[in-house]
Parts: C-alpha cells; sequence; structure tokens
C-alpha cells in the first residue's frame, strides 16, 4: 500500500524538479519566498482589516492560525518525523536558489501555512478566494520544484493547513470555487 504512494511521490518529484526554465525558476523562488514564515498571508489579512475594520477577528485568527501551524510543523513533527530532505538525500536533486533549509523535509510548514492562510483570508475576502487558493497551491508546488521536499511533504502540509484554518475559524466551512449556499454565504467583498 505504501510503496505506490512512495514510487508516485518519487515520479512526481523527478517530473517537478527536471522541467525547469529560467523564467518559472524565478516565480517558484518568489513563490517559496512569500510563504516564508506565513509573512504574505498575515501581510494580506492585515490589507484585508486596513479595509474593513470589522475582519479584525479574523485577523487574530489568521495570526493564530500560522503560529498553530510553526508550533505543529516545525516544533513537533518535522523533529519527531526527521524525514531528511530531497537535497541530502537524493544525489539528483537541482536546488533552485542554493538554499537550504536547516529543519527536516516532513511536513512543509509552507504548505501548511499557506492552506490555512488561504482558509482565514477566503472568510475574510470571499469574492476573491480563487486567488488565496492558487496562491497557496503556487507557494506549496514551488517547495518541491525548488528542490526543499518531496510531494508527500506538501500534501501533507497542506492537509495539515486546512485543519489548522478550520480549527481558528470553529470549523466555519470555506469554499474554494462555485458559489456560496445562501444560507452560509459571508457577508463583504
Amino acid at each position: 500500500m505504501l510503496e505506490p504512494l512512495l514510487q508516485a511521490d518519487t515520479v512526481l518529484r523527478v517530473w517537478l524538479t527536471t522541467h525547469h526554465a529560467p523564467w518559472l525558476d524565478v516565480v517558484m523562488l518568489a513563490a517559496s519566498s512569500i510563504g516564508q514564515a506565513g509573512t504574505a498571508w498575515l501581510i494580506l489579512g492585515t490589507v484585508a482589516t486596513l479595509e474593513r475594520r470589522s475582519r479584525a477577528g479574523r485577523l487574530w485568527q489568521l495570526a493564530l492560525a500560522i503560529l498553530i501551524a510553526y508550533a505543529l510543523v516545525d516544533l513537533v513533527l518535522k523533529p519527531g518525523i526527521a524525514r531528511a530532505r530531497p537535497f541530502e538525500a537524493l544525489v539528483d536533486v537541482r536546488l533552485v536558489g542554493g538554499w537550504r533549509p536547516l529543519t527536516y523535509s516532513f511536513p512543509s510548514g509552507h504548505a501548511c501555512s499557506a492552506f490555512a492562510g488561504a482558509w482565514v483570508l477566503t472568510l475574510m475576502w470571499p469574492r476573491t478566494r480563487v486567488l488565496w487558493w492558487a496562491l497557496a497551491a503556487l507557494v506549496a508546488v514551488s517547495r518541491i520544484y525548488i528542490g526543499v521536499h518531496y510531494p508527500i511533504d506538501v500534501a501533507a502540509g497542506a492537509l495539515l493547513g486546512l485543519g489548522v484554518g478550520a480549527l481558528v475559524t470553529g470549523g466555519r466551512a470555506c469554499y474554494i470555487g462555485g458559489s456560496l449556499p445562501a444560507a452560509s454565504a459571508p457577508q463583504g467583498p
């Protein structure tokens, strides 16, 4: 059962790390950088709150989500699981940007904070929700592309981020695409 998953992980990692273009290297390195420490999400949440003060409660939820994501991933799971980064464990890894994170690989903290951030931002700015989810996905995929994570690391981080987002918002559902049901449609832009 685990073997096919690990094979798919390897195939996807190899494909993503061998299909490079100079312009895409720049995009992926930038996406990875903006995902550092949840900074982009906190900046976006601050802008949303400045635009409409009634979003201040969500800004606190966003900050809490980023903090929980960091604590869960970097202080508990990574040290406990201790999976080596691809550039440490494999010889064929191209490292875009040359930066070598010092923490372990599983799960991805960038993916966790990105998906937790997208969850809360979707509740703050529901009309632009597709943008938040696309940005979260880009940050997550960039971590594989630049050579610092495996696909399973990113998938696990994203799932944890969704859980953290749901936790800090009290389970409030957020919708990635399509229209919101009338009974639960959030107010405002």
